[in-house]
Order: C-alpha cells, then structure tokens, then sequence
C-alpha cells in the first residue's frame, strides 16, 4: 500500500516553483511532488501552496481521484493559522493500488464546506511489490538479484560502459518501471557500474548508476594466535596436519556482500566418514550454523576439534544462507586438513650430519605448550652440541644469571633425577624450554663445531605439561617438577666427521711463475689450512700463503673459507715464494694443526682449537695447533721447474717492405717478454705480449728502407721477480744505454756486462752490441733469462719458373720461389705478347688469365708459389707471365709459346731482384747456456741462423 506524506509548507518547496501570496477573495492552491511517480508501499513528498480569504479556523482537506473517477477524502484535516498566513501540516494519504491519482484541496468548514480550491495535480503509482531489495543510486546490487532501484520507477534499461573520454556500451540489462532481474546471463560477468540514465562524463550522469558484482564468498581457516579474539597471523592449515586440541579460527570473506546489506553464512564440515555437519568437530558450541556476516571478513576463532573428533581429513566449505544467493551464488573454496591425535613425538631432519653443521629436530605436540628439550646421557667430558642462541620459540636457557632458570627435576617416583647437571660446562647450552605454535610444532637447532665428538647423540623430549605463561617457577629454585607419567620422545642423531680433499690444476708439473689452482672440498669445517713440505724446509712444514716468508704452519692466520657448496679454492700464485726447484707436497687441513707432526702444540694463534686440558697442553697456552691425525686432511704433490724461452722466425730471410713473425713460448707466466734488433746503424726495441698459456707471437714489419743485411735478435725473459733487471734507458732516445738495475739484483753486478750504449756517439756496433746485452744478462746476480735468432733482409725477388712451349687446350702449372713470407699474394698475370687493340666488329676471344696466388713455405730458404692455368680456346700465340707482389713492390717476366704440338721444353728460371748474397742454414736450437754472441755472430759471419734457447740449470 502506497502511503503519501503530505506537507503543507510555507515558502519551502522541494522539486516545486514558488506561488505569490493572493489577494483577498482568492481560492487557489498548487501542488507539486519530489517526482512524478511513484511505488505502491512508499511514501512520496507532495508539496502544497495553500492560498484563500478562509478563515483562520477553517479546515480543509486533501482530495485524489483514481482513474475510475471516484473521489476519496482522506482521513484527516490540516488548518491554516490565519487566512492570510501560510501553514503546514501532515497528513497519511494510503494508495492502496498502482494507477493515475490526481490531487486537489477542498474546504471543510460551513459555510464554505465543500468549496473546491482552484489547481490539482497529478501523480502515477506504480507497483514494485516484486522486487526483493530497493537500491539506492549509486548503491551495490549483485547477481541473481530482483531489485527496484529508489528514485527511477521509468527506468528499463541499465547500461555498463567502457572506460576512456568515449565511452561506449558493453552491456545492457533490461528491465521495466525501474525492476531488474540481474540474472547471471544478464550480466554477463561484466561487473562495475550501470546507468540507468544518461552516461560516464554526462551532464545527467551524476547519481544515476549503480554498481553490479558477484555475490563472492571465500574462506580460510588459520592457526588462531588470539585465543580472545580469533585473531591469527596467516598460517593456514589447508592441506596441512594439526592436533585434536589445536586452536584454529575460520574467516569468511564476503568483501562485497556484507558491506551493501544483511547477510548470513554457514560453514559445512565433511568428516572423514563422509558425513556432513556445521559443527567442527565434537564440541557442540563449536556450531556454525547461522553466522552473520559483519564486514568484508568474519572471523569464528579460537575453537578446537575436541579430543572425540574423528582422525582424519576434514574439509571445511563457507555458503550464504541470504536468498537468493543461498539458491544460487556459487559456494567458497574448500579448505582441507587432516586431524591427527595428539601424540608428542620427535623427529629428526636428518639421521646423521658432518659436524660443523647443524641439525634439527621437530617437536609435534600440543597447541602452545611448553617442552623440555636436552642431550640424554651427553657426557660433560665431550664437546657436545649446542642450541642455536635465540632460535623461535626458545623461552628459557642456562646463562647462570637469571634466576627464573628452571632445570626439570623427577616428579615423586618418577626415573628422571636429575635430567641435566649444570655445573658441568660443557652441558650448560645443551638443553632448553620450547613453546610449540598453534599447530602444536616447534623445530628446535642443534650446532656443531670442528672439533664436537664424533659420536650418536640421543635427543630427548619432555612434556612440561603447562603454557609458558603459567609457568612461574620459585626464584631461586632451579628446577620444575615434571607431571607423573609426563609424556617424552626421543631420537637419535649422529655426528660423523667430515672429509678433506685437494687437487692441483695441470698435470703436476710447473714452471715457476706459474699460478697453480688449488681447489677442493672440506665437509668438516668452514676453513682449510694449508702449509707445505720440502728439501730443507722446516720439519713440520711452513705456512704455503706467508711465502717466501716461512713460518712454522701452526702460525697459519689466513685461512681459507670454504664455500657454503662445501668446496674451496686457492690460486697460488708462484713467482715470488723463494723456492727453488724440485718435489714439494701441499697439506690441506679442516683445523689448524702442528704442520705434520704427531704432536699438538700449545699456541696463542686464535685459529688454533680451545685448550680444554685433554691434549696435554701446557695450560698457559689458550689454543692448541692440534697434531695431524686430529684433524681431517688431504695432500697434493708439485713439481717446480725453471721457466724456459724459446722463439722462431717465420723465416730466415725477409724482403725488404715484408713482415716477418716471431712465435715461441714463454714458460713461467710473464706478463710480457722484451725483443731487441740490432744491425748496422739499426736498433728497435718492442715489448711481446705473452697469453695465457704461455705462447706468443709478434710481427715485425721490415721497411723498404731496412739495409740488405743481417740483423741479430734478442728476446728477454723477465723471470721469477717479474722484472727486467737488464734495463734500457730510454730517457735520451739519441744516447739509449743498457744497464743493470741493481734494485732487484741479488748483489753487486762485478763480472757482469757493465752498461753500453747503443745509440749515440758511443754506442756498440750491432752485432757487439747483441753480444754485450747477452752476457749483461748472463750475469749470476739476476734471474733474466734471453734466447736469441739472426734473419737476414734482402731486396725483394720473385723468380718464375719458365714453362716451356704448351700445346693449346692443356692445362699446366706456372711456379717459382721468392724471399717473399709466407701467405703474402703475389698477382699473376698471363697476356698475349701481341696484344693489338682489336677492332669493334671482331669476335675473337681474349686469351690470358690473371689470378692471385699465396706464398707458401720452401724447403730452403725460398718460398715457392705457383697457378695452374687452362688454355682451352686461347689462340696460338706468345705468351708474356708477368708475376709482383701485391705487398711488397717486386716484378719478373718470362714468355713462352702456346702451339698446336708439344715440343719438349727445357725449363729456365728468370728472375728479378737482387739475389742474396750467403745461404742460411735452418734454425739450431742450443739447449744449454751460451756466454753471448760470440759463437752466435760467428756462425752469422758463415751465412747460418743459429735459434738458441737459453735454459738456466
């Protein structure tokens, strides 16, 4: 039924324009209303004018027809103050039916009873009886949902929009007189806001929307951390174990629903046997049959299983019992976890572990309770394992300064007495109190050291039988007396020792100067040792990363760290460590140890291990360097040898213009090597670049200005100290000398080459100047090493070896030698000797060819080239060969003659260029050493290039 509110308002009018006062003999009223339809069941605001010469005591009355024509006086009366003043009053008008109603004022007072005031106006009911829930605008509505939006009974359409400055539709839902069905295909999973009139950004659109969602419902059940409350900090127990007494609080998420309007839920549990029930578990208060549903989550916490629960897995599932969601919104997730006795038990991760690595055990218990956690039998002349110091959950341990320390003690006729003894050390921080979680587990850490006994420790586990927060032992008193026949567990874990291992990179064998990688693993401890053993180093050994300092190995202080994979790396670096060549074996170690003696040795060196008193240590010393049979260890043997140099030419004669490469080895691990050229009126020096495994090669460019003649080569090796003790002084470049600089010499420099110019008024000739370098370097007092090589450079030639005459159509190889290197190309041409300019109608084929060829190494001292060429098709004729060098600026000729028979040819060389003048014999290594230049210029004066090797023995 429709009930209308009537307010007769002076100069106040809601949705209605203002009336001027009337003058005398006037009877007019105006009626207007907040809106133009409304619903059957709800009031609408009607604002009236009331104009008139009534007297002031007159009544009067508000009057409606209904679209049969029938008038109806409503059932009470409103009075005006004065006839000319404005009033106002309140009058209930029911409309019981949808329809047309149209409204006007009469007069109720004689004489004037009756008396119609001039104006009346209309008003449509409507009737949204159907609807389930009137929405306000810009209010939430949600799927499966018949509503009736308030303020829109003409509305028929909702629309949802696109988002961006034009928006366009996405969905529409239809309806009529305001009345929406928001069924599931309706809508369309399109959520967010519909208008119901006008747009996003439109004038018109400012309260005319409201927002559609899913009824959506969640749940989650988690560890209840607030007993009062239900409150928990997210530890859910979905597909996870808890205990019969475990607290757990359950929380529905309805984050739409329960905000907009009323709402209720239920929880359904399946037990194990697959029945159905809102009650979790056997405890009867535990019902969650009807939950209202008070925000965006509710939380029902704090509740246990109960001990009659059944064992097994449950599962939880949150519905709403609102309609029509109850009928039709999709059910929440569920939540499954297994329901187990609660039996103390305690596990171990691990049945054993390599100590200097911790291990843990597991309490499962009762939901936050106290336990009591130690080292069953450990004996205090061993070094045991330890509680990691402030782990979760640890509540009370043994410091011996807090008063509050409970010690278990045995209850009356119970067999623990006493469980720990604390005035034995080394059991002081070996056991503890345990507070379980809400799940009723707790995971307790036990360290190890290097040196903890090797042996299987029993773990044990007591129930205290109170929480944390009940416990309040006397002060003073040391101990908490276990409950008769209070619950334990044990397990066992053993402590095993570790291992050491060590390899060395290559084969064994190095050059000093080398670096050597020592690598390896170590699962006994965090640090490995190494010190290292030979010929008339001291017994025991000395500390490998202090050389070439040698100290005693037990003063080791830079250790090792291993990596947290176990294993270890060191790169040792051999250029400096003052050891002379032959056998050596390396020792890695877990803990600092006397070298490789049988006995320890007391030591102020921290490294070393505690001195307890049980290795016969003088007491005075805090540390012991334990003997090696105590600690875990690996060995490696290296055999150190002295570097050695070598270098060969690319060839022994080079063209002038050409290149010539210098390629060797150059043990040891230089950085770089240093090459010297000496000749007439000619001295270079160069710095080599050496790679990683020792190799190196270095191109000389050779100048067309370079004299014909023979130059002599020195290369030099720096050798251990990583310097170049023969020096050039380059500080003048016209008066370069050598010298040796006595900063790194191992004494005076009597006997050895004193220092030489080699540029300047008083420089040495070339070949004097080579040998003078050669014995500066032989010197006793410095550890340069050198080899040297002669090349000679010639004018550039190429000769070509003249075919004979060839039958026309064959196929025949052009060849010859040159001085030119080795892969430099030489161009070569093959052209008719009559070449005539040939006239323009003529079809004759061009016979030649012209093609590029490389330089490849000879048996001699030449090199050799050679083309094939084809003749098919080529006229009979003269021929000219034309063959240069494409690098270096050199040309020969020869012709011979293309016929139609084959005449044996005797074959003649031509060649161009000058011809060297001496023959080189091929390169000879000299293996051991040799006093300079003497013999070396002695076989240059012979035509010979002599390649020595210098090896210092």
């Amino acid at each position: 039924m429709a009930v209308f509110v009537l307010f007769l308002a002076a100069a106040l009018f809601i949705g209605s324009v203002s009336a001027v006062a009337p003058e005398a003999g006037d009877s007019n009223s105006t009626l207007t209303f907040n809106q133009t339809t409304g619903f059957v069941g709800v009031p609408v605001e009607v604002n009236l004018t009331l104009t008139g010469n009534a007297g002031a005591a007159d009544e009067y009355a508000l009057n409606y027809t209904t679209d049969g024509g029938a008038t109806i006086t409503p059932a009470g009366k409103f009075t005006l103050v004065s006839g000319k003043n404005y009033a106002a009053a309140n009058i209930t008008v029911p409309l019981p039916v949808a329809g047309t109603y149209t409204f006007y004022v009469s007069n109720m007072t004689a004489p004037n009873l009756g008396v119609k005031y001039n104006g009346t106006a209309t008003f449509t009911v409507v009737d949204q009886s159907s609807a389930d829930r009137t929405v306000q605008a810009k209010a939430d509505a949600f799927v499966y949902e018949h509503i009736a939006i308030d303020g829109a009974p003409t509305a028929n359409k909702l629309t949802k929009y696109s988002e961006g400055s034009n928006p366009t539709a996405v969905n529409q839902i239809s309806g009529s007189n305001g009345v929406f069905y928001l069924t599931e295909a309706a809508v369309n999973n399109q959520y967010g806001a519909y208008y119901y009139a006008g747009q996003p950004g439109g004038s018109t659109a400012v309260d005319t929307f409201i927002y559609i969602w899913y009824p959506e419902i969640s749940l989650q059940a988690e560890l209840t951390t607030n007993t009062a409350t239900g409150a928990t900090s997210g530890d859910s127990i979905d597909g996870k174990t808890i205990n019969k007494n475990t607290q757990v609080s359950f929380l529905i998420n309805s984050p739409k629903v329960a905000p907009a309007m009323s709402a209720s839920a239920k929880i359904v549990f399946t037990t194990p046997a697959g029945g159905k029930t809102t009650t979790f578990g056997s405890n009867t208060a535990n019902t969650l049959a009807n939950i209202p549903l008070d925000g965006t989550q509710t939380i029902k916490g704090g509740m246990t299983i109960g001990d009659a629960a059944e064992a097994g897995t449950w599962t939880a599932q949150a519905e709403y019992l609102t309609a029509p969601f109850n009928d039709y919104a999709k059910k929440s997730n569920t939540v499954s976890f297994t329901v187990q006795s609660t039996t103390l038990t305690l596990t171990a991760a691990k049945d054993s572990v390599v100590r200097s690595n911790p291990f843990t055990v597991t309490i499962q218990g009762d939901s936050q309770m106290m336990y009591f956690v130690y080292l069953d039998g450990a004996s205090a002349s061993d070094v045991n394992p330890t509680l990691q110091p402030g782990q979760s959950g640890m509540k009370l341990n043994y410091s011996g300064t807090n008063s509050n320390e409970v010690i278990p003690a045995a209850a009356t006729n119970k067999s623990v007495n006493p469980l720990v003894d604390n005035s034995k050390t080394n059991l002081q921080k070996t056991w503890g109190y345990f507070e379980t979680d809400a799940s009723g587990k707790r995971t307790v850490q036990y360290n190890t050291a290097d040196n903890t006994e090797d042996k299987t420790y029993t773990v044990k586990v007591y129930a205290v039988g109170e929480k944390y927060s009940d416990m309040a032992p006397v002060p003073g008193q040391k101990y908490v007396e276990l409950n008769s026949g209070a619950d334990y567990d044990s397990v066992k874990v053993k402590v095993e020792k570790g291992s050491v291992t060590i390899a060395a990179s290559g084969d064994g064998s190095y050059y000093i100067g080398d670096e050597i990688k020592l690598t390896g693993t170590n699962t006994d401890s965090d640090l490995v040792y190494l010190f290292i053993t030979g010929s008339n180093l001291k017994e025991n050994g000395i500390v490998l990363k202090d050389l070439p300092t040698q100290n005693d190995a037990y003063t080791a202080s830079n250790p090792i760290s291993v990596k947290t994979d176990d294993t270890w790396e060191y790169k040792w670096d051999t250029s400096k460590i003052a050891l002379d060549t032959g056998a050596y074996t390396v020792y890695a170690t877990s803990v600092l140890t006397n070298g490789k003696s049988s006995y320890p040795v007391g030591t102020t060196n921290a490294r070393g291990t505690v001195n307890d008193g049980s290795y016969g240590v003088d007491s005075s010393y805090n540390y012991v360097a334990v003997k090696l049979s105590d600690s875990e260890y690996a060995t490696v043997s290296v055999n150190l040898k002295q570097p050695f140099l070598s270098a060969i030419p690319s060839g022994t004669v080079v063209a002038k213009g050409d290149k010539i490469y210098l390629r060797g080895t150059a043990e040891g691990d230089p950085n770089s090597l240093m090459l010297y050229i000496f000749g007439p009126n000619k001295f270079v020096s160069e710095t080599i670049t050496v790679e990683d495994d020792g190799s190196y090669e270095k191109k000389l460019d050779i100048g067309s200005d370079w004299s014909s003649n023979q130059y002599f080569v020195v290369v030099q090796h720096p050798m251990y100290n990583g310097v170049f003790d023969a020096k050039l002084n380059t500080a003048d470049a016209n008066n370069q000398f050598f010298y040796i600089d006595a900063t790194n010499s191992t004494g005076g420099i009597q006997g050895a080459q004193s220092s030489f110019y080699v540029t300047g008024n008083n420089k040495l000739q070339g070949s004097n100047a080579a040998d003078a370098l050669t014995k500066m370097i032989d010197s006793s007092n410095i550890d340069d090493i050198y080899t040297k090589l002669t090349f000679t450079v010639a004018e550039p030639m190429i000769r070509v070896n003249n075919p004979g005459d060839q039958a026309a159509g064959s196929s025949f190889t052009i060849s010859g030698t040159t001085n030119l290197a080795v892969d430099d190309q030489i161009l070569v041409e093959v052209m008719s000797s009559s070449f005539t300019a040939t006239d323009k109608t003529s079809t004759d084929v061009t016979s030649g060819v012209s093609q590029t060829t490389k330089v490849v190494a000879g048996e001699g001292t030449d090199n050799t080239w050679s083309v094939t060429v084809d003749t098919t098709n080529w006229k009979l004729d003269e021929y000219t060969i034309k063959a240069a060098g494409i690098e270096v600026d050199v040309t020969t000729t020869t012709n011979f003659n293309l016929v139609e028979k084959v005449v044996t040819p005797t074959p003649t060389a031509t060649a161009t260029g000058a011809t060297p003048t001496t023959t080189t014999a091929p390169a000879t290594t000299t293996p051991t050493q040799t006093p300079g230049f003497g013999a070396f210029i002695a076989l240059a004066g012979l035509g010979a290039v002599a390649l020595l090797v210098l090896r210092r023995n």
